[in-house]
């Protein structure tokens, strides 16, 4: 096989400042979401199958699924590091998988995540087809967190509420961040319920494109079998099209 001399695996460190923090002084998921998205994109860089390298200028890669699971998060003036790879990729999706470390190498958490290539001209998945990619650069590397389970639609009962899409939600693609969405799902939940639990494990399906003043509503049903675990489905409020759904678990914080 061919020695590209490409990393099949990269691990970048950083510091978490008090200003990055969430108000039990620790990680939010919103910044460990970025920063996975921001190690994935430097890692299909260096792959030279990053969106410079895409064969139009009108491609570029989005998520279609992302799946966070933590045991703990880092803490202020701390530092921590995150690993990627590639465990597979097809026609039409890449899989990814993230580990999440502290200082001394003691694993925080891992994550899970379906990339697709959008064509932003006509929005649709231009496939993977075009790129340069080399099977040398799967990696043998397991992630032992589970795939995410099939996700089904919460029935409305008129008492959802409803938000509408601003400027700041919306991104370089021209449709809202991932970012954006999980700041949303998150607000749904009060500050007791975060000072007594961590997000356990995050899920994001993405079913279709949200864009800047679309009014979406907002469904949130929690498990009757574990109060920690609760469902939430985003859909476009007028014509009842699906555009997100998550499943979010807590678990009990140990101090």
């Amino acid at each position: 096989m061919e020695n590209t001399g490409k990393e099949s695996i990269i691990t970048r460190s950083f510091y978490l400042s008090a200003a990055e923090c969430n108000a039990q002084q620790e990680m939010s998921l919103p910044l460990l979401s970025q920063k996975l998205i921001d190690v994935a994109t430097e890692h299909a860089n260096i792959l030279d199958i990053g969106n410079p390298s895409m064969p139009s200028p009108d491609m570029g890669w989005v998520l279609s699924r992302l799946t966070i699971e933590m045991s703990r998060y880092p803490k202020e003036n701390t530092d921590y590091s995150i690993t990627t790879w590639v465990e597979d990729w097809n026609r039409h999706f890449s899989r990814r998988a993230f580990s999440i470390s502290d200082a001394d190498g003691n694993t925080l958490g891992y994550a899970r995540s379906i990339w697709m290539v959008l064509n932003t001209s006509d929005r649709s998945n231009a496939g993977l087809s075009g790129l340069n990619f080399k099977p040398e650069w799967i990696s043998d590397r397991k992630c032992p967190i589970p795939m995410q389970e099939k996700h089904v639609r919460i029935e409305p009962d008129g008492s959802e509420p409803i938000y509408r899409f601003k400027y700041c939600d919306i991104d370089f693609y021209r449709h809202v961040n991932t970012v954006r969405y999980i700041d949303l799902l998150l607000n749904q939940f009060d500050m007791k319920t975060y000072d007594e639990n961590i997000v356990n494990r995050l899920e994001l399906s993405f079913l279709h494109e949200a864009s800047y003043g679309m009014e979406i509503r907002i469904m949130k049903q929690t498990s009757v079998d574990n109060s920690l675990l609760h469902r939430l489905y985003l859909e476009k409020a007028d014509v009842s099209q699906p555009i997100l759904y998550s499943r979010i678990r807590f678990s009990l914080r140990d101090n």
